[in-house]
């Protein structure tokens, strides 16, 4: 596909949009957006029902078939703009037809020399990215558009963000390394540099209760390189993520530390094990989190391990718990047979960390761990907010979750957490009630950079995980139906 089909078919795309967007804005956005009154919204699910503020408990069974009573529609905090955008990503990612070739396209945007597919350069590819795939995936390109960004995700409630500095080098089953550019590879100690700045940079972007999103082979090839071989972080990366630590102390911010390919993850524990000994304190929130992923057969024993391993030595343990995304360019024998198990062993995990059932914390009342479940899997999320939810009531609850999800996806899950946690505080009336109130706290996570920047991001994404378009398809239900609520609600 030469350039002027690849712009000519994102033009195409455009218009489509540009002609939604712009007769809803005009017909309907600022009466539909009115119409979002109160009322008793029921939400089915098989994973039960999730308890009252009050302490309402339910029997918790994954086959029984309950509904979640809201005081709202969770989307209703949404604008019809976003919602429109969302549907409209959802029918492309979902459709046979459109995703293929444009993804081919978009892939070719992204990593193109060419100035004229270039979207910080091409004033007409611009217009097309940045309101349609940009504006619903990213945070900004400077500190001005991430703060606006971040604002508008906390006026929807959500506890904060997490803002990633998108570098990163990929390794892929066969030895290829994706990420870097070869002809411009410099010395270790000035992609340490870069990459530290970086994440400083990030940093000074965000505020207090935000999360920084650290990937440790965007420190360059020679990391990567020393991750593959098992060594010691050299001085000049442990410097660095000391400075970054620091910094994060100072504003108030924690730092998750993201899994990557099996080749690389013994050695990324490793060095990661060594931060928390030194910033993780016991009686304090962790500052560093390390990524377990729940599609690995090893992951329930990781999780145990680093439990009896922050026990033993002293130092509160993070664990952002994901299912994994690297199952097209990882080694397969590690990574459970089925998508069941795979969801059994996220489920199971999740169960008995709340409920303090792992053997290195059965006997500890108050665990010195911190939990992240990070995830579009409405199943999964919905147990475990309504597990959390019971056991606080009974005061039965070992290890507080909160919730983490990208930007532009899940917006139906996510707002239900935020409904539930609203729903919560209205009906806490006195602190007896609020000390047996799960309450959720959940964040977006962001990349932020130049379009073209964000956009090789989102492809690396894309590429590693090819779930997403099945969740999207499954969020996409419950966006209609609150459209369709809104258009109702209007006569």
């Amino acid at each position: 596909m030469n350039h002027a089909q690849g712009i000519g078919c994102l033009t195409t795309m455009a218009f489509s949009v540009t002609t939604i967007s712009t007769r809803t804005r005009l017909r309907a956005i600022k009466s539909l957006d009115s119409k979002c009154g109160q009322y008793r919204f029921r939400s089915t699910t098989n994973a039960g029902k999730i308890a009252t503020a009050n302490g309402t408990k339910s029997r918790f069974s994954d086959d029984s078939e309950q509904a979640i009573t809201f005081s709202k529609s969770p989307l209703a905090r949404l604008s019809t703009s976003s919602i429109l955008r969302s549907l409209f990503m959802s029918s492309f990612f979902t459709s046979s037809l459109l995703f293929r070739p444009g993804f081919a396209i978009f892939q070719k945007i992204a990593n193109s020399k060419s100035i004229w597919l270039n979207p910080d350069r091409n004033l007409l590819l611009r217009a097309v990215i940045r309101p349609v795939v940009y504006d619903q995936f990213c945070a900004g390109r400077n500190e001005a558009e991430i703060h606006k960004t971040s604002s508008e995700i906390k006026r929807l409630g959500f506890s904060g963000v997490v803002l990633c500095y998108g570098k990163e080098v990929q390794v892929y089953a066969n030895g290829e390394l994706l990420g870097y550019d070869s002809t411009e590879l410099k010395a270790m100690d000035e992609q340490i540099d870069q990459w530290r700045d970086g994440n400083l940079k990030t940093l000074d972007m965000i505020g207090k209760g935000d999360w920084l999103g650290i990937k440790y082979t965007g420190a360059g090839l020679h990391i990567t390189e020393a991750l593959i071989r098992g060594e010691n972080a050299p001085p000049k990366f442990v410097e660095a993520m000391e400075t970054i630590c620091e910094r994060a102390v100072a504003r108030g911010c924690r730092i998750w530390i993201d899994a990557e390919q099996q080749i690389l993850q013994t050695t990324i524990d490793k060095w990661t094990f060594n931060l928390m000994r030194h910033f993780n304190k016991i009686g304090q929130q962790a500052l560093i989190y390390n990524t377990i992923q729940a599609y690995l057969k090893s992951s329930r024993d990781k999780v145990q391990h680093q439990l009896e391993l922050s026990q033993k030595e002293g130092w509160r343990l993070g664990i952002k718990l994901v299912r994994g995304a690297y199952i097209s360019n990882d080694m397969r024998d590690r990574i459970h047979d089925t998508k069941a198990d795979t969801d059994a062993s996220y489920n199971s995990i999740v169960n008995d960390l709340l409920r303090g059932r792992f053997p290195a914390i059965a006997n500890n009342r108050s665990p010195e761990i911190d939990l992240l479940l990070a995830g579009h899997n409405s199943n999964s999320i919905r147990q475990a907010a309504r597990m959390a939810s019971e056991l606080a009531a009974a005061s039965k609850l070992k290890v507080v979750p909160e919730f983490g999800q990208l930007q532009g996806m899940a917006d139906d899950i996510g707002c239900e957490l935020l409904q539930m946690a609203d729903d919560a505080k209205r009906e806490t009336t006195h602190l007896l009630a609020a000390e047996s109130t799960f309450s959720p706290k959940v964040y977006k996570c962001l990349t932020w950079g130049t379009i073209q920047e964000c956009m090789q991001y989102l492809t690396r994404r894309l590429t590693e995980n090819r779930g997403a378009a099945d969740r999207m398809k499954v969020g996409a239900v419950e966006l209609k139906k609150e459209l369709r609520r809104r258009i109702i609600g209007r006569f």
